[in-house]
């Protein structure tokens, strides 16, 4: 049983998105659709995700995984 839930953390594809002090991470997205200093937009498996701010820039960007700055104002789930 505890094998089983290892198997299921570090295999599960499903997206994650922390929130902390002006930053954002997203983990397993499937693509960057567009980015401005004011709106970040996302694709995730289900659906489209837009987020609009203030001064976004990356910060780290890796296979699946991304990292901005940023004052977020709201973020809207879009689905397909």
């Amino acid at each position: 049983m505890i094998i089983d839930n290892f198997k299921n953390i570090f295999i599960n594809e499903a997206y994650s998105i922390n929130l902390t002090n002006n930053k954002i991470y997203i983990q397993n997205y499937d693509k960057l659709l567009s980015i401005t200093d004011k709106q970040i937009l996302l694709k995730l498996k289900d659906f489209n995700l837009k987020i609009k701010g203030l001064d976004f820039k990356i910060v780290k960007m890796l296979d699946k995984e991304i990292l901005f700055n940023g004052h977020i104002e709201s973020m809207e789930y879009i689905y397909n």
